[in-house]
């Protein structure tokens, strides 16, 4: 047992001292800390490594919040120009700033529980032609928008909620247009009641007709009571040949004829107007927009054509 002990307390010993190259990295290593403090370029180094990688961090903050505010800059933008941006085949009624800032509003409901500035119908996409006779009885009878599958239709209110009795007049436009469109597309505006139709006037430079066997629908709210008339004299009824060939009419004496208003211009439809509208008075309108079947303009040629219009209010 005591001779056990005593040769691993010798070899324990002998583990414990150090050999020459121990002795040679210990001195290597207590000279590199002796140098690290005083050697001027090492010092440069780490200061030159430390200010770098702060740089970098700085510019990676600053990259960030410059992607943020790129990015939130464009979202910005985009918004803003979609609510001025109107697509193909729209229609948008708006009311300009004085009339705005004063205190007119716009609303699809007569309690004007929801009201704003502007006002946007949706477009008929893939629209064909129809005929008056298609739209329904009670168009002006539905609030807000009730497009068909072939029209579009639109009631709202304009309510003066200033302090103040105001005129004011109206604008229908048409913003753009493509492949002569234009040419067949009728408008039926109503006005507290009230209705008028428009087309652009044909090519012989008369008012645009519409000639039934029948009465024509609307007629009980027409302003112009005399739109409508029963055909005496072909002559007379500015019946154009084209017409006559386009419905191949061998005679037209006895039919019924309705006279549309004629554009104002290839891109004003109309201009209208309301005098003296008291405090808290509302006006209700309707706006039905269509592609008539029966005119001689409404051809294969403007096929795949749109027709995108507003109706502005100031004073």
């Amino acid at each position: 047992m005591a001779g056990f002990n005593k040769e691993k307390k010798q070899k324990t010993g002998n583990s414990q001292k150090p050999n020459n190259v121990d002795r040679h990295y210990r001195s290597m290593e207590r000279k590199s800390k002796f140098w690290n403090k005083i050697d001027p370029a090492n010092r440069f180094r780490h200061w030159y490594l430390g200010a770098a990688s702060v740089t970098r961090s700085l510019f990676r903050v600053v990259a960030a919040w410059q992607t943020i505010i790129i990015l939130t800059s464009a979202l910005v933008i985009v918004y803003i120009l979609s609510a001025f941006y109107t697509g193909k085949g729209e229609f948008v009624i708006k009311l300009d700033r004085p009339m705005a800032d004063e205190g007119f509003l716009l609303s699809e409901t007569n309690d004007f529980s929801d009201y704003l500035v502007t006002l946007r119908d949706n477009a008929v996409n893939n629209a064909t032609n129809i005929s008056i006779y298609d739209i329904p009885d009670n168009v002006m009878e539905v609030d807000g928008k009730h497009n068909g599958a072939n029209y579009v239709a639109y009631t709202f209110y304009l309510k003066n909620k200033t302090t103040k009795e105001h005129d004011y007049h109206y604008e229908l436009t048409v913003e753009s247009t493509s492949k002569d469109a234009d040419t067949a597309t009728y408008v039926m505006l109503f006005q507290n009641g009230k209705q008028q139709i428009f087309a652009e006037q044909n090519k012989a430079g008369y008012p645009e007709c519409l000639y039934s066997k029948w009465e024509f629908p609307f007629m009980d709210y027409a302003l112009d009571k005399n739109c409508q008339t029963v055909v005496k004299d072909a002559s007379k009824a500015h019946v154009t040949e084209e017409m006559i060939n386009y419905h191949e009419f061998t005679k037209i004496e006895g039919l019924y004829q309705l006279e549309t208003v004629p554009w104002e211009s290839k891109d004003l439809v109309s201009i209208g107007s309301r005098q003296n509208m008291k405090p808290d008075e509302t006006d209700k309108y309707t706006v039905v927009i269509w592609l008539e079947g029966d005119d001689p303009d409404c051809n294969d040629e403007i096929l795949g054509g749109h027709v995108e219009m507003h109706m502005k209010f100031s004073y």
